[in-house]
């Protein structure tokens, strides 16, 4: 067998410590029950409406538009709407992160959310985008009809319309 080198034992030596170390596994504790417990459902709401105002402010960063204050703006509002403030929030996703298993369902119901929500927007825009078309469609026809009777309406002289006797 070759004889490794210095500078390969010391490679495998970091590379084998790397992997010990990455497959350490810490028990936590369960975080303590909050003073004020938001149930999963409402939770799904509430993180379903942040992740929905992160994207808004982030959409806007994006398209060069001003976001001073927008964030803060959205979450008051959230927590208003909910009678929320920032430490019960903390609180409540500290003690749902504290049982990922729970906090992995929560976060799948809120994508779950996004992803319906996103269906209805699309179905709304393409619904409206018909209708436009159809819109267009009509008025496409009138102008043909109109353009096809112009030459009848647009005779030098129009006839004489004598009554019979």
């Amino acid at each position: 067998m070759a004889k490794l080198s210095l500078a390969a034992k010391i490679m495998l030596s970091a590379f084998l410590l790397s992997i010990l170390t990455s497959c350490y596994h810490e028990v936590k504790e369960k975080a303590a029950l909050p003073k004020r417990l938001i149930p999963e459902d409402s939770l799904i709401l509430i993180l379903t409406e942040i992740q929905l105002a992160d994207g808004a402010v982030t959409y806007k960063r994006i398209s060069h538009k001003k976001v001073k204050n927008e964030k803060e703006k959205y979450y008051a509002f959230i927590y208003k709407k909910y009678h929320l403030t920032p430490e019960i929030l903390k609180d409540n996703v500290t003690y749902y992160n504290s049982s990922p298993e729970k906090m992995v369902f929560i976060y799948d119901r809120v994508l779950a959310r996004l992803s319906q929500l996103e269906a209805e927007i699309n179905l709304e825009v393409k619904e409206k985008e018909k209708a436009r078309q159809d819109s267009i469609n009509a008025l496409d026809k009138t102008i043909y009809v109109k353009k096809a009777l112009m030459p009848y309406y647009q005779k030098d002289k129009p006839e004489k319309f004598t009554w019979q006797k």
